[in-house]
């Protein structure tokens, strides 16, 4: 099977009529810190949605992918969607984590709103603790965050979440494609940003007439 991947919204011109699709939305940003002491929750990983289409040989399709997720010292940031054909197949962006004065609670995933014939949530931030900040939550299906450690995304070509701030600095980035960031920690009064939640992407395989159609989440 071929295989392509993007990572920047364009169009895909159909060269076989049987396609998988593996879309993933953008990661939720972690919370920021604005107390003295404080610590932000981890944001979600983004969704991660499995689907095989009939496709037009020669016919552009459109899609659109979650860009990042700019972490912030005071706003709640989710995740940015993205799409295949519009409505055809949709990855939901994770889940922003709080700011917080002194703690925040971990964003969830959640597989609601996606379109497509399988759909995975993306893994749960971690919540934050009075002493260290969390981590972001993987892309996809699992990949739940652990204290200060980014959940792991068990998925196929899914991001890591990002790791929690240390003393005083902003959370990590999640990994392309839909990690979750990291909470921020603040020990004085200057406040932190939570990390960034990484961008979407999809990757398509175009399957030739005689494969076994396969599908699903892994």
């Amino acid at each position: 099977m071929a295989l392509v991947s993007f990572s920047a919204s364009g169009s895909f011109v159909a060269k076989n009529r049987r396609n998988r699709l593996r879309l993933y939305g953008g990661g939720g940003a972690g919370g920021g810190a604005t107390g003295a002491p404080a610590a932000g929750g981890g944001g979600a990983g983004g969704q991660i949605v499995v689907s095989v289409l009939q496709l037009t040989i020669g016919t552009s399709y459109s899609f659109v992918i979650g860009g990042t997720a700019t972490g912030s010292t005071t706003a709640t940031v989710n995740g940015n969607d993205s799409t295949f054909n519009t409505t055809t197949v949709v990855a939901k962006g994770g889940a922003g984590a709080a700011s917080a004065a002194t703690t925040s609670s971990g964003a969830n995933g959640s597989a609601t709103g996606g379109v497509g014939d399988v759909v995975g949530a993306g893994g749960n931030g971690a919540t934050a603790s009075s002493t260290s900040a969390p981590g972001g939550g993987g892309a996809g299906s699992g990949g739940n965050a652990s204290g200060g450690t980014g959940g792991i995304a068990t998925q196929l070509f899914g991001g890591n979440g990002g790791a929690g701030g240390a003393s005083n600095a902003p959370g990590g980035n999640g990994s392309t494609l839909g990690g979750g960031g990291g909470g921020a920690r603040a020990t004085n009064t200057t406040d932190r940003a939570g990390g960034n939640g990484a961008s979407g992407g999809l990757v398509i395989d175009w399957i030739p007439p005689c494969s076994m159609m396969m599908l699903g989440i892994g």
